[in-house]
């Protein structure tokens, strides 16, 4: 890559990040085969989520795309026909947008801050929603509980893909929304539920999260996954619970 590249990217170049970048993307790629072998169910990348990245260059931190990578191999190992992206992270994921503006199999929904990053390189998703500065719990939680019945009656999703930043939160150096860590909590329990009770198979990537000290980020992040496992695991045992009634 060349200097200009690098510095769009934001990252020196190094062996390891070439190493990180394809086991970031192959993650994405990896869970994404998981939860459709199995038709349903829930898989995670702890890493990923890399939205800000276009077909021909990254941007952002953000190197290749792994959601658009996982999202074609869904498109053609398996022969989906209708994809949702679900980007709830604070920044508007330019990148995916981009590469799906003209790919009717896949749907973008991406709640962002309306102020925020990419300005310049700002696209269309197929659902953009531009949230003021400040946006609390209450507003976020309402709009993203309009919305999920909505997209599920337009579109009938096979697989979602929930790319899971935790920037929206109050204490972000970035983000400037105003989110709690149990706002956060209840936004990823909405999308859980949704692809739960309808049997959706989902994959989760993580995102952005900026706080200093990192604490905050850390914890919110590890309630995205953790809370996805308890999930599956009742998930799981209330389906052999209604088997064995049967």
């Amino acid at each position: 890559m060349t200097a200009d590249e690098m510095r769009n990217v934001g990252f020196p170049w190094s062996k390891e990040l070439v190493g990180r970048t394809f086991a970031s993307t192959g993650a994405t790629v990896a869970a994404t085969r998981l939860v459709l072998t199995h038709g349903c169910g829930i898989a995670a990348n702890v890493a990923g989520g890399t939205h800000h990245a276009f077909r021909d260059r990254g941007e952002g931190f953000c190197v290749f795309n792994d959601i658009a990578v996982a999202a074609t191999v869904a498109l053609k190992e398996f022969q989906l026909t209708r994809i949702l992206v679900l980007d709830l992270d604070v920044h508007q994921g330019n990148g995916t947008a981009a590469i799906f503006q003209d790919e009717p199999r896949v749907v973008t929904f991406d709640m962002h801050g309306a102020g925020n990053y990419p300005w310049r390189s700002r696209m269309t998703n197929t659902y953009d929603i531009g949230l003021a500065d400040g946006c609390k719990d209450a507003e976020y939680l309402a709009v993203l509980s309009e919305r999920l019945p909505l997209l599920h009656a337009t579109h009938q999703p096979q697989l979602i893909f929930f790319q899971a930043g935790v920037d929206p939160l109050e204490a972000d150096s970035f983000g400037r929304l105003s989110l709690t860590r149990a706002g956060l909590n209840q936004r990823n329990n909405m999308v859980y539920s949704y692809a739960l009770e309808h049997n959706i198979p989902l994959v989760i990537t993580m995102g952005g999260g900026y706080t200093r000290p990192p604490d905050a980020t850390i914890e919110a992040h590890t309630d995205v996954y953790r809370t996805a496992a308890y999930r599956v695991h009742a998930w799981a045992h209330e389906a052999e619970q209604r088997n064995g009634q049967q």
